[in-house]
């Protein structure tokens, strides 16, 4: 989690150290560094979530009242599953945490 520069790739990286600044409080209070990547991860599936939610296409089926629901899932590098954040957007509940 450095703030040096890399080149074209900033412009990638750039939602996640969006995310740092934003969560920095609470990513800085986790002492293993191991454990404050894998929140940084969370917190940018949960973003994503958000993001994908106000989109146009997502917007407009919302609109057309189908019934879609954007989910929030991260892959575990550590243990090769997949699992749900329990972060979730819908049209008639923008986010939410179950």
């Amino acid at each position: 989690m450095e703030t040096r520069s890399h080149g074209l790739v900033d412009n990638w990286l750039r939602h996640i150290r969006d995310i740092r600044t934003r969560y920095g409080a609470e990513l800085e209070a986790i002492p293993d560094k191991s454990e404050k990547i894998n929140r940084l991860c969370e917190l940018k599936v949960r973003e994503q979530v958000l993001n994908v939610g106000g989109t146009t296409i997502i917007q407009d089926a919302w609109s057309r009242e189908q019934k879609l629901t954007v989910h929030g899932w991260i892959y575990d590098l550590g243990d090769g599953l997949l699992g749900g954040l329990g972060v979730s957007s819908r049209q008639d509940l923008p986010i939410r945490q179950e």
